[in-house]
């Protein structure tokens, strides 16, 4: 994580004892506890969300549907972001640097598959969510299961690829979120470029894409909905079940529109500040002897390096508040909880209730 940089910082201001460094210790500390709390918060909550995901597609047949198939996608790279990613980030930050070098390659190799299947997921949303709005009556015959599969065996393969290159000492990489960072031996000289190639192939083109996916969403979402006004589309028994298909499409939209502006949100500092400290290191004093400088500093870098994990947690919540389908199943999955552990809880019968005797 961006965070590591203050633990080069640390290992600067190290080289004497003096009451700055006494207190920017102790802040490193404070500041450590609190990022390993909230880490376990994110993981935590990350798992139990896009477990309801998947139980509640799994279980409700009115989400067995191919563009479904996708959040299932984005909810699988979430899942791995809170069973993986964070605990093994909490679990080598305890370690005080001495992580053995296979857990800090896996740590880096899951690192990178998440996070890459969970954006090139939402870049393919945005695709899929085009073609169902501008050609509704072939999408159907387009996108079936079969091809939805195939769409996402391209997408955990892709992302398997650039992991498990990332995973290699040559790549110069210790993750998207710096997971090795301080564990593994990496190759200094292809540091830059591997992270340019990330930034680029993981966040600014995904980011153009979904962006110029949904400009032109906009574009025929506006086109119907003045037809729609002005009668065009006439009054026919086929053309109402368009409209009301037209409309339910506008609500998931909606849906998507929120989950792209928060991963936007979540992700684009950080790599708008990788980016710049690749190309100007010298963006931030690390030798500043200011203590409000380097507090602010820090507490920027947390901030900036939390935020992504938020994102995997954010996914299914916005599920939860924006789709109708969503909040039946997972209202229906509560239900049939509920029943089960009131039935369990239910005592035994103390005796066997015998009928009396029958008189002749």
């Amino acid at each position: 994580m961006s965070s590591n940089n203050t633990s080069t910082m640390y290992n600067q201001t190290n080289q004497t004892e003096t009451p700055v460094y006494s207190d920017w210790a102790k802040f490193l500390e404070q500041r450590f506890f609190a990022e390993k709390i909230i880490v376990t918060f994110f993981a935590t909550f990350t798992m139990v969300g896009n477990t309801l995901v998947l139980v509640a597609t799994w279980r409700e047949r009115s989400l067995h549907q191919p563009n479904k198939y996708f959040i299932v996608c984005l909810a699988v790279a979430d899942l791995l972001v809170g069973l993986f990613v964070a605990p093994l980030w909490v679990y080598q930050n305890s370690l005080n640097f001495k992580s053995s070098i296979h857990l800090c390659r896996f740590a880096v190799w899951a690192d990178t598959l998440a996070l890459t299947a969970s954006i090139y997921s939402l870049t393919f949303i945005s695709f899929d969510r085009y073609l169902k709005i501008s050609k509704p009556l072939q999408y159907k015959s387009r996108m079936t299961t079969s091809t939805s599969l195939k769409v996402i065996f391209i997408i955990w393969l892709i992302s398997t690829g650039i992991s498990t290159y990332a995973a290699t000492p040559q790549s110069g990489s210790n993750g998207i979120l710096n997971t090795g960072y301080g564990f593994c031996p990496v190759n200094r000289n292809k540091f830059k470029g591997f992270y340019t190639f990330v930034a680029v192939t993981a966040f600014f083109l995904p980011t153009v894409v979904i962006l110029v996916m949904y400009a032109l969403i906009f574009l025929v979402v506006r086109k119907r909905q003045k037809m729609l006004r002005n009668g065009e589309l006439g009054q026919s028994c086929s053309v109402l079940n368009q409209r009301s298909a037209f409309l339910k499409d506008l609500k998931a939209i909606r849906m998507l529109l929120v989950v792209v502006g928060v991963f936007i949100l979540c992700w684009s500092p950080f790599f708008i500040f990788n980016v710049l400290h690749l190309y100007f290191p010298n963006i931030v004093d690390w030798r500043s002897r200011s203590l409000n400088y380097l507090r602010s500093i820090s507490i920027t870098l947390a901030v900036i390096s939390l935020l992504p994990l938020l994102n995997s947690l954010c996914n299914p919540v916005i599920y939860a508040c924006l789709d109708k389908t969503y909040r039946d199943a997972f209202k229906n999955l509560f239900q049939r909880l509920m029943c089960r552990t009131s039935s369990r809880m239910r005592a035994p019968p103390l005796g066997i209730e015998l009928r009396p005797p029958r008189i002749r």
